[in-house]
């Protein structure tokens, strides 16, 4: 047999694997249906791996991971797929945002980053010595907002300022580029209420995967699936349980558009925790 006529004969299989594909989301449209009435989990992980479990039994080793992966992508789809669905059927996203950007009048900020200050009179302006302090402040409205280095281009993230929002109920909303000595610096500025306006075009999120093999690779492909574009990722370690890291991801996006809540709603769902950390513009 020639490649020429192996080709052909993929096309053939292709195309029925495409029919059976339109089949069966159909049935995830009505699986989509039926939960979102009932309010049960589309993500059920013991049921998915019963199933591959079966699926795959009377399969050759020799191709056994190969099925395995491709019977895991189609679930994965399907997930997507319905809880897109489930958003339209049942607005069951329960994430709280306000759309219009606070006024400022008291500022808390680190005393050694004051030199950062813009569009503020550093009179108003608390400083102390470290992120603590300056969530405290916000969270006895002793001030308004709180401002600080998250980025240095030139050598890396500030994880002292992601793990502070990250443990606080504080939110991004504001970021700036300033240039400092020749380093490009991302100045952000954080308030007690997620804000989201459309001309945002960042979404900054924090979550632990599950603790399975493959979690980082799934949530990384969930994300790709949705045609969003990562402009940042780092980890950082922590000890709870067990050890474990928290990733904290810049998304390329919109919190008001679909597709973001759509993907926002599966993470909520398929993360071991999830945090959105803020929404804002950014240049870069």
């Amino acid at each position: 047999m020639t490649l020429e006529e192996v080709r052909k004969q993929i096309d053939v299989v292709d195309k029925q694997i495409k029919s059976l594909f339109k089949e069966r989301m159909i049935l995830a449209d009505q699986v989509a249906r039926v939960k979102a009435e009932s309010e049960d989990a589309i993500y059920k992980p013991d049921r998915e791996e019963a199933i591959i479990t079966k699926l795959t039994g009377d399969v050759d080793d020799s191709i056994k991971k190969e099925y395995t992966a491709l019977i895991k992508r189609i679930m994965e789809v399907s997930r997507k797929y319905q809880y897109g669905r489930t958003l339209e059927l049942r607005n069951c996203l329960n994430v709280s945002f306000v759309t219009e950007e606070p006024k400022v009048k008291k500022l808390a900020m680190l005393k050694h980053e004051l030199y950062i200050c813009q569009g503020y009179s550093r009179d108003l302006v608390n400083t102390v010595s470290d992120y603590e302090q300056v969530m405290e402040l916000i969270r006895k409205d002793e001030a308004d907002a709180g401002m600080g280095i998250f980025e240095d281009i030139s050598y890396g993230v500030s994880d002292s300022l992601h793990e502070a929002l990250a443990m606080n109920d504080l939110y991004i909303y504001r970021c700036d580029e300033v240039l400092d000595e020749g380093h490009r610096k991302k100045v952000v500025t954080f308030g007690k209420q997620l804000v989201v306006l459309p001309e945002h075009n960042r979404l900054k999120i924090v979550f632990v995967c599950k603790n399975k093999s493959g979690s980082l690779a799934s949530v990384l492909s969930m994300i790709s699936d949705y045609g969003v574009n990562l402009t940042e990722i780092h980890s950082v370690p922590f000890r709870g349980g067990e050890w474990n890291y928290r990733f904290y991801i810049e998304l390329n996006g919109n919190l008001l558009q679909k597709e973001i809540q759509a993907l926002v709603f599966q993470l909520i769902n398929e993360t071991e925790t999830f945090k959105i950390l803020g929404s804002y513009y950014c240049e870069q």
